[in-house]
């Protein structure tokens, strides 16, 4: 397999497995924040970067997936 393909296949997994699950552990790491100490500066920066990352994982449709689960969302609205 030539350079540049292996390097296509690493860029590709780090897009489609690194950054969904970088986004994942910052929100949960966020959830778990409030759950100790209820909402602070810390858990907001680590939705913020969690929302970040999504959006980089996401490509174009970000906006409107973003839209949707905010929609769908039971627990109130994000500060």
């Amino acid at each position: 397999m030539k350079q540049r393909t292996k390097r296509r296949i690493r860029q590709l997994a780090i897009i489609l497995v690194g950054i969904p699950v970088a986004a994942w552990a910052l929100e949960e790491a966020a959830r778990r924040a409030e759950a100790s100490q209820g909402p602070s500066t810390m858990s907001r920066s680590l939705r913020t970067g969690s929302e970040f990352l999504g959006q980089l994982g996401r490509g174009p449709l970000a906006k409107r997936l973003r839209e949707r689960r905010d929609a769908t969302r039971t627990d109130g609205p994000r500060p």
